[in-house]
């Protein structure tokens, strides 16, 4: 009998605990990866899909993703964007390839559907705001072709609300650049982003900005 006490009591303490786990598990799946502490220094290589809501015209992005989260993005010297000599602005809709970089998305790539016309992005042949930011992403990210979403093969599976593509590393689709730490370098020639001043305040755009 006591033996059988001590079981239960083992038994019943074991459950009270996976009890106080659970909903700390629960808030940790709901919660963005890159506000949480990473499992994996550096974290993995993933992507974010969405719309730009700010750009403070130097680093510092905020992204309404396709699940519903506002992410933070920075971007960092070389960061590719495409198209070359893109100036990304709110309601622009975007693609980002980088990294989980703790309280922030690390961007090595940002992706957008524009073509670029005399300065001015186009899409389906009409400027970039013509549709507006009421627009559904879906009528975006239908076209697989601008997004890598079937480039890199073998499918993907979601980590926090980013996208983490199965045995097929996303810096594989990177080019003619270089790697210092996490973070890939693009020439601007490659369209690496390249933030000049303007009275002392750094921003992109022009011939130096993003991509130029």
């Amino acid at each position: 009998m006591r033996f059988v006490s001590i079981v239960r009591k083992t038994l019943l303490a074991a459950l009270a605990a996976l009890a106080l786990l659970a909903p700390m598990a629960a808030t940790a799946q709901d919660m963005p990866s890159y506000a949480q502490p990473d499992s994996q220094p550096g974290g993995g290589d993933a992507q974010i899909r969405g719309r730009i809501t700010s750009f403070d015209g130097a680093y510092s992005l905020q992204v309404l993703d396709d699940r519903g989260f506002v992410d933070s993005v920075q971007l960092h010297q070389g960061t590719i964007i495409n198209p070359t000599g893109l100036t990304l602005a709110p309601g622009m809709v975007v693609s980002i390839l980088g990294y989980n970089a703790g309280p922030f998305f690390a961007a090595n790539e940002v992706d957008t559907p524009y073509n670029y016309y005399g300065g001015v992005p186009y899409y389906a042949g009409h400027p970039w705001f013509y549709y507006g930011p009421s627009i559904g992403l879906g009528f975006f990210f239908g076209n697989r072709g601008w997004w890598h979403g079937g480039y890199f093969g073998n499918g993907y599976r979601h980590i926090g609300h980013g996208y983490s593509y199965n045995r097929a590393p996303i810096r594989n689709g990177y080019r003619d650049g270089s790697f210092r730490g996490r973070n890939y370098v693009a020439p601007p020639s490659r369209g690496g982003y390249v933030p000049h001043t303007d009275g002392g305040r750094p921003h992109g755009g022009g011939g130096h900005g993003p991509g130029g």
